[in-house]
């Protein structure tokens, strides 16, 4: 199962048991809770560029904008520039 791609991450299991004596029997339920792993990398668009920087640029100028798209939810969508 893909986190990212359920509506609901939460599903009800009912497990039923019983042995050969057929008035040994018991049921359990188990609500089961799907968690997202960060199993899906950040894509940069356009994932490759070539510029040109001359000598003089100023410090702290801007060289060229990507953009990145990640297709994890919540805490894993997040990322950081360094």
């Amino acid at each position: 199962m893909d986190y990212d791609s359920l509506l609901n991450p939460t599903f009800n299991l009912t497990v039923y048991v019983e042995d050969t004596d057929m008035t040994h029997v018991d049921v359990a339920y188990v609500e089961l809770r799907v968690t997202d792993a960060n199993d899906n990398a950040p894509v940069f668009s356009p994932n490759q560029q070539r510029i040109t920087i001359y000598e003089n640029v100023s410090v702290a100028t801007t060289l060229f904008k990507f953009a990145v798209n990640d297709r994890d939810t919540g805490v894993n969508k997040q990322f950081r520039s360094v």
